[in-house]
């Protein structure tokens, strides 16, 4: 599977085994789980569980809390109730901000960010954005824009992103654009799990790139932006392109199309030097055939029969759904597990590390705690509020 694109050329051509060809992991419809011998789990082995001498696992995650007596779960004054932003390091708080007028930080989920150990935030202000780090005001867009893409290196920091109303794309360093396409329609964003956690950027062979296309449905023409400067990339295919990732300096290109199937969300996954697809499949007639995760040409597993989000890395993939009565499920190679009357107030709300899969989950209930899936077990984080975002670090052993 090292030479993932001609997976992509598969998918491409429509040269592909049948769906059910490869054997089935886990359903999420039952919760039955089919362990199978030609796909062994390659997830932490038990002396390699979060806190073992063989490794360092590092959590990061950030919340929001409340003054005791309001409902946030109403939150009949959104932005106009004081809040705290908190920065957790292992269910310690490291870092508290204050809500108010000059903040680089809202209460929004989806505008935080935690990226080694360091918090961004974004907050449109005013007709500006203002991007922070840390709770400190780093620099202003003069535009009402949401980031899709956020890096440093070596000191800088490069960020991708797109008006709140409108088409195109502006590309910076520190604040000052490099590049812009008033047309163009990144692929990836901060919130998509398959790009996390930067984003639409990424490094490939060491340079800072990201893919976007510009036309219509049925006439896309895709690019790559490479150390500040944009190429077309060379394909046959116009339309029904889902995801172009750049992996080892070659474009790898999902395409809706799939022998006598179509796809629809479909992301490529890169997990070192192999990679896999996620995707939404439903056969020639149009049925439904469920959330699904292709680990080579000939073999595809089925993840979940009901709408979900999927997160793959180290061999395991996970489907996270909510339930009819408010509790979030997720199913994996371990099995169905489940959080009753909870919720992810974001996708950056869940992580892959390690074949292990870890939740920041907040409450249906106003009064109860938010806690943490450390992929083994809860942990309760005593806060009136949410966690907005999470992320976890594996460091070799000191």
């Amino acid at each position: 599977m090292r030479n993932f694109p001609l997976l992509c050329l598969a998918i491409l051509s429509g040269a592909c085994a049948p769906l059910d060809n490869g054997d089935t992991f886990y359903t999420a419809r039952d919760g039955t789980l089919h362990t199978p011998g030609s796909h062994p789990h390659r997830g932490r082995s038990e002396h390699e569980s979060p806190g073992s001498e063989t490794a360092d696992t590092l959590l990061w995650f950030s919340a929001v809390r409340f003054p005791d007596d309001y409902d946030w779960q109403r939150d009949t004054a959104y932005g106009n109730v004081p809040c705290e932003l908190l920065l957790y390091r292992d269910f310690t708080p490291v870092l508290t901000l204050a809500s108010g007028p000059d903040a680089c930080f809202s209460p929004d989920p989806d505008r935080h960010h935690i990226l080694s150990g360091h918090l961004y935030t974004e907050r449109m202000v005013d007709g500006q954005t203002r991007i922070g780090r840390d709770g400190v005001e780093l620099f202003r867009i003069e535009d009402r824009e949401y980031l899709v893409g956020l890096l440093e290196e070596g000191g800088d920091l490069y960020t991708l992103s797109r008006p709140a109303r409108g088409e195109g794309f502006r590309f910076r360093m520190n604040g000052v654009l490099l590049y812009e396409d008033a047309d163009g329609i990144p692929y990836g964003d901060l919130l998509d799990p398959s790009y996390a956690p930067t984003g639409a950027l990424y490094r490939d062979e060491g340079d800072l790139v990201f893919c976007f296309h510009v036309g219509g449905p049925q006439q896309e023409e895709p690019y790559v932006v490479r150390k500040g400067r944009p190429a077309p990339l060379e394909t046959t295919v116009r339309s029904g392109l889902l995801d172009v990732k750049i992996l080892d300096g070659r474009a790898c290109m999902l395409r809706s199309a799939f022998h006598t199937r179509r796809l629809s969300e479909g992301r490529i996954w890169r997990e070192g030097e192999d990679c896999v697809i996620t995707c939404r499949v439903v056969d020639q007639t149009g049925d439904y055939c469920g959330w699904m995760l292709a680990t080579s040409p000939s073999r595809m597993h089925r993840l979940c029969m009901e709408e979900a989000y999927l997160y793959y890395g180290s061999g395991a993939g996970f489907a996270i759904r909510t339930d009819g009565e408010g509790n979030l499920c997720w199913y994996g190679p371990d099995g169905t597990q489940t959080a009753k009357a909870s919720r992810l107030m974001s996708t950056a709300c869940a992580t892959v590390l390690d074949g292990c899969l870890w939740l920041g989950l907040s409450a249906l209930g106003a009064r109860e705690d938010p806690k943490v899936w450390t992929g083994k077990e809860f942990r309760p984080v005593p806060l009136h509020g949410y966690i907005s975002s999470l992320s976890v670090e594996i460091h070799p052993p000191s």
